[in-house]
């Protein structure tokens, strides 16, 4: 029964480890290579400065991206100290 109750937990925590992982995974992908793809065959437009200070687009979305990233960690931290944490604590007490 012990058995019966780890494997249902594991396959409930590989389940719970995809439905976290791959909207994360997905988004970082997507804002890199968004972010190449403008500076691969539209470097102009990276170059325009802002207004009339000497910050460019490219340096403001840069920014923009490295903040977009630092918050998929906080949500990846988050979610897997209050999901994916329990359930490894429930098989390691089965074990």
């Amino acid at each position: 029964m012990q058995i019966r109750d780890t494997k249902e937990i594991y396959q409930q925590l590989k389940k719970a480890r995809i439905k976290i992982l791959v909207p994360l995974i997905f988004s970082t992908i997507t804002s890199y290579f968004c972010f190449i793809w403008v500076i691969a065959f539209n470097s102009k437009f990276f170059g325009t400065l802002i207004f009339d200070t000497n910050i460019s687009i490219g340096i403001f979305l840069g920014f923009l991206l490295i903040l977009l990233i630092f918050l998929i960690t906080l949500i990846y931290v988050y979610l897997a100290n209050k999901i994916l944490e329990p359930l490894i604590n429930k098989i390691q007490k089965n074990a």
